[in-house]
């Protein structure tokens, strides 16, 4: 059996400071696992409250990219109509292009022969006045001589 050791006061006294030591130690350690607990409290429900603002945000945002994706089918809905009604006025265009062009050309032909009847009307108007001369001239002549006799 082995010899049973003494323990002294000094022995109870030093066990009971080193006790209270790592008791302070274990206290300190403690008060700073609370605060540090307190702070990750406080920066959770910030995080819970961030998050919940960014879910309210997205929410949001995801209501008007569905309004907004409503009014671009609108817009393409009338792009497309505006593009058939486009290539029908273009249709038109290039027809009434080509009328005037038909027209164009009347119009130099038209111009050309006028040019032509306004010169031949032109040599007839004055083969009449000189007809007309003549005959004045003839009947002015048959005057001064009556008027002579």
């Amino acid at each position: 059996m082995p010899a049973k050791s003494r323990v002294t006061l000094r022995m109870v006294y030093e066990l009971v400071q080193s006790t209270e030591a790592r008791t302070g130690r274990l206290e300190v350690t403690s008060d700073r696992l609370v605060k540090t607990t307190d702070y990750l409290v406080k920066t959770t429900d910030y995080l819970v409250k961030t998050t919940d603002y960014l879910v309210k945000t997205t929410d949001r945002i995801d209501a008007s990219l569905l309004i907004i994706k409503d009014r671009l089918s609108v817009v393409e809905e009338k792009v497309e109509s505006l593009n058939a009604r486009l290539e029908n006025l273009t249709g038109v265009v290039e027809g009434l292009i080509q009328k005037m062009g038909i027209l164009y050309d009347e119009y130099h032909s038209i111009s050309a022969q006028l040019k032509r009847l306004e010169a031949r009307f032109d040599r007839l108007e004055a083969d009449r006045l000189e007809q007309r001369v003549t005959v004045l001239e003839a009947k002015i002549a048959k005057i001064e001589s009556s008027s002579k006799n």
